[in-house]
């Protein structure tokens, strides 16, 4: 993954969707979405697995962090207008796709701007 999906990634993470950057969860939440962006059709599973034997731990521990990040974003109001038409907190696919799409949308208006 080059240093400009990571750039945005942390950026769309933090900024546009209000993960606080100190939860164990944020580092989990853009490494599922730097998965995400290289394998498309990777399911959650597969992305809490994959991470998780990276950090040589389980999937679970991968999986929580990630509901508790979002968890405290959405407490924070900082979610709510993100998945307004989503009854309650979001779950963590929904927001792991959406910042996704969100990042490879920014490159596609970056990579639009740069040829005007």
């Amino acid at each position: 993954m080059n240093q400009q999906f990571q750039q945005q990634i942390t950026i769309i993470t933090a900024q546009d969707y209000g993960i606080p950057s100190y939860l164990k969860g944020y580092y989990y939440l853009k490494e599922a979405v730097a998965l995400v962006l290289q394998t498309p059709t990777i399911s959650a599973m597969q992305i809490y697995q994959t991470i998780a034997k990276y950090h040589n731990i389980k999937p679970a521990s991968i999986e929580r962090p990630i509901r508790y990040a979002i968890e405290v974003a959405y407490d924070r109001n900082k979610l709510n207008h993100k998945f307004p038409n989503c009854f309650g907190q979001p779950s963590n696919s929904e927001v792991i796709w959406t910042i996704a799409e969100s990042v490879t949308l920014s490159d596609f208006s970056y990579s639009a701007h740069d040829i005007s």
